[in-house]
């Protein structure tokens, strides 16, 4: 297996300037208006915060706000998806629209707190995995976690999850999510379970092996887990491929794989109770533009779900991005639909699972 390096610089201001030069569509254009008037001059975008925050403002809000004249303020609610239920359950979002990764939109569905797409504004076309789009959502771009470790503190390669769980062969302490969603798919892959074969997922087949890897392991928040591996403290973890790259540019040496590689997709959700409904739908749509998603791999990392904009990535690049059809075979998504149906009773479970 090669190491994988990020992207190369090049190539991200490559796309940045497809970006900036290709136009908006006809279509999208009279959708979005002059920028709408009333509640539809202003909203409310709830996001993770920190640098990420800052690369979706500049790679989309602002864009956005530029492009519709409607303005935008800024919440980190999405990283509290109790708050964004309870107030859109009682008609009082505070937030218009919201970023949602696969197990959050499932909560937020399954609570019935958004507000169907409309379809007049927001289109699907173009979206290269129909199967991930539904009646509230269509992703805007992929992300992976993917099987990485410390060369310098591990002899040879991890090349599946089961290798991640083999401690007398790669001695060192583990990291994972203290979150259940990701964690029990990587439990069932290290105990032999087939990538097509995960759903519906066998939860107390998968603690049973989580059982085999807690006294190896630590369960973290994603910033401490970063801090960790950046400072040798784990010599592998469950952490999103942007941010492992992040870490490699900063001079440690880590390694990874596609093997058994874990894809989710982000997408943007107008909750109901919002007072910006119209101007949330054109955010969702502007999210779907080829070249809003150009400018978010170039800023962020992130692989677009556009046809169109991946056609304009080149080959080589594509060989190290989640989604794409070079990497796809390798990998699989996590299913939101289970995550819905399941979310309460199994984090209950991996809660007291974590302190037992």
């Amino acid at each position: 297996m090669t190491t994988h390096e990020p992207i190369g610089r090049r190539h991200f201001l490559r796309l940045g300037a497809m970006a900036s030069g290709t136009v908006l569509g006809a279509g999208f254009l009279s959708a979005c208006g002059g920028g709408g008037g009333g509640a539809s001059s202003e909203l409310v975008y709830a996001g993770y915060g920190g640098s990420y925050q800052d690369g979706i403002k500049s790679a989309m809000f602002d864009p956005f706000t530029q492009s519709t004249g409607i303005g935008v303020k800024y919440t980190a609610d999405a990283n509290d998806v109790t708050k964004l239920i309870s107030l859109a359950a009682a008609g009082r979002s505070q937030d218009d629209i919201a970023d949602a990764q696969g197990p959050a939109l499932a909560q937020l569905r399954a609570s019935g707190v958004l507000e169907k797409l409309d379809r007049t504004v927001v289109t699907h076309e173009d979206v290269v995995n129909p199967s991930l789009i539904t009646e509230y959502s269509i992703p805007y771009y992929q992300f992976s976690h993917n099987i990485f470790w410390n060369a310098s503190m591990v002899s040879g390669q991890m090349n599946s999850w089961a290798d991640v769980w083999d401690v007398r062969k790669f001695p060192g302490k583990r990291g994972f999510q203290r979150l259940p969603w990701f964690t029990l798919e990587i439990a069932l892959l290290a105990d032999g379970v087939a990538m097509d074969r995960l759903y519906p997922l066998d939860v107390d087949r998968a603690f049973r092996s989580l059982d085999r890897i807690k006294p190896n392991a630590v369960f973290l928040d994603n910033n401490s887990l970063t801090n960790a591996v950046s400072t040798g403290e784990l010599v592998t973890a469950d952490l999103n491929l942007s941010r492992v790259k992040t870490i490699i540019k900063s001079g440690v040496k880590l390694e990874y794989t596609w093997n058994q590689a874990m894809v989710d997709v982000e997408q943007l959700v107008v909750l109901r109770g919002g007072a910006s409904r119209d101007a949330a739908m054109k955010a969702v749509q502007y999210s779907l533009e080829p070249e809003t998603q150009l400018r978010i791999i170039r800023t962020l990392g992130y692989t677009p779900t556009s046809k169109a904009a991946l056609a304009q990535i080149p080959a080589a690049d594509a060989k190290d991005l989640p989604g794409t059809a070079e990497t796809v075979g390798t990998s699989f998504y996590l299913n939101a639909s289970w995550w819905a149906d399941n979310y309460k009773t199994v984090s209950t479970k991996f809660q007291g699972w974590l302190t037992s």
